[in-house]
């Protein structure tokens, strides 16, 4: 196993951050229906995190970012403010090393510390199962997705209705 830790992100890690995403999405990143939501807006600065190779002072080899979206039902004329995880890079030479792993779990748990309602996100069901995420039938983002990526996990204590309609990007305006 890899070691490494996991810490908040900090504000002078935001040029490796950037660093860690480009190697691990390339340029292509930027035409996704993702990144509409991620434009324009600040993701939340107590749960983004960065995993460190070897600990305190190593080098920053992956990262995460939790950004403020609402879903808004417009039969109820409801909007609930959740996070939304991506993206979740992890440099390709330390791949496969359960650093992913490490910043998903920080994250939810941080998350629901929080007391946000759930967590939204568009990615492989066959990797974010494993945390509790399942498909977010009735959530609808604003481009093009496939609705089988697009996946939510609940706080544990919530109760109520699924939620469902159109995510936007920030949180909920008061």
């Amino acid at each position: 196993m890899f070691k490494c830790l996991v810490e908040p992100e900090a504000q002078a890690d935001a040029a490796e951050v950037a660093r860690v995403v480009g190697r691990a999405f390339g340029p292509g990143r930027f035409a996704k229906t993702a990144e509409r939501l991620r434009e324009n807006n600040v993701p939340y600065g107590d749960l983004s995190f960065v995993a460190r190779q070897g600990g305190a002072g190593g080098a920053l080899v992956a990262s995460v970012r939790l950004w403020p979206v609402t879903i808004h039902d417009p039969v109820k004329d409801i909007c609930t403010e959740v996070a939304f995880l991506g993206p979740i890079a992890v440099d390709p030479d330390c791949q496969s090393q359960g650093i992913g792993h490490l910043l998903v779990e920080a994250a939810l748990e941080a998350s629901f510390a929080r007391g946000l309602e759930a967590v939204l996100l568009v990615g492989t069901p066959a990797y974010f199962e494993r945390f509790g995420f399942g498909v977010a039938e009735g959530v609808r983002l604003p481009g093009p997705v496939d609705d089988r990526r697009v996946m939510i996990r609940y706080h544990p204590a919530r109760q109520g209705a699924v939620l469902s309609g159109l995510v936007r990007r920030g949180p909920v305006r008061r």
